[in-house]
């Protein structure tokens, strides 16, 4: 099995820590209700999917701008460090690749919000990709053509990232920002 996840402006929803996924899905359910309470009931088994003994092989195009946030401690502190170690730790997995798109990189072409494309051990792909409009949130297409438009923005969008050691190499950044924005104290003299 293949996974390969566009998160837009967002973390990768299987590779959020239970901590912060909970303030994700209470600051979504103030508008996606139902497409909150029914993430929050999956994702412990999401993110199984990469721990199982035969892990899925995974690879997560993010945003900058998530680790962006994650290192100005948004929307805890102490939880976005955490994360932080989460991500460093999941990025460096064997089966797990994880590539930072950069602010300065081009926009995210249409349709690329958040999206996923699944591929099963029968060789079958899925989309995914987050609809507000529609009832459950979510457009989910099998149809080889519509899938193929998923699979040439994502390559778009892997192309235009940094590779998997440059987007290590970012996401230790924002953890040692992070870490050094918490042990600095400031002089109130």
């Amino acid at each position: 099995m293949t996974i390969r996840s566009v998160s837009g402006f967002n973390l990768p929803e299987q590779l959020m820590i239970p901590a912060f996924a909970q303030l994700v899905w209470e600051c979504r359910a103030s508008y996606l209700p139902a497409f909150a309470a029914i993430g929050a009931a999956l994702l412990p088994r999401r993110r199984a999917v990469l721990d199982r003994p035969s892990p899925a092989r995974a690879v997560f195009v993010m945003g900058e701008e998530a680790v962006c946030r994650l290192e100005r401690g948004q929307p805890d502190p102490e939880i976005a460090a955490a994360q932080l170690r989460a991500l460093q730790d999941r990025a460096g997995a064997p089966h797990v690749s994880v590539v930072i798109h950069p602010r300065a990189a081009p926009a995210l072409p249409f349709p690329a919000g958040r999206f996923v494309i699944t591929t099963d051990i029968g060789g079958r792909h899925t989309a995914y990709e987050e609809a507000a409009p529609e009832p459950s949130g979510l457009l989910i297409t099998s149809a080889p053509r519509r899938v193929q438009v998923y699979q040439d923005i994502f390559d778009r969008l892997c192309a235009d990232s940094l590779d998997e050691s440059g987007s290590q190499a970012r996401i230790e950044e924002a953890l040692r920002r992070r870490h050094r924005a918490v042990t600095t104290v400031p002089d109130t003299r």
